[in-house]
């Protein structure tokens, strides 16, 4: 890793044209938001009646 703990290897190139220093900003700006927008995926809820859950509460009567 680099000094500033990110990796030194560039996220976007800018191809054509001569963008200004804001409108990099606003598109960095962007990219940031959306990145830290999305929320990791939720594990699913496993059921109860599922064989992997603790059974430790639902003893059979028939034992």
């Amino acid at each position: 890793m680099s000094p500033s703990g990110m990796d030194s290897a560039p996220v976007f190139r800018v191809l054509r044209g001569d963008p200004e220093d804001a409108e990099l900003a606003a598109l960095v700006a962007v990219f940031t938001a959306l990145a830290s927008a999305a929320p990791p995926p939720a594990a699913p809820a496993r059921s109860a009646w599922s064989p992997l859950v603790r059974s430790t509460w639902r003893t059979s009567a028939l034992r």
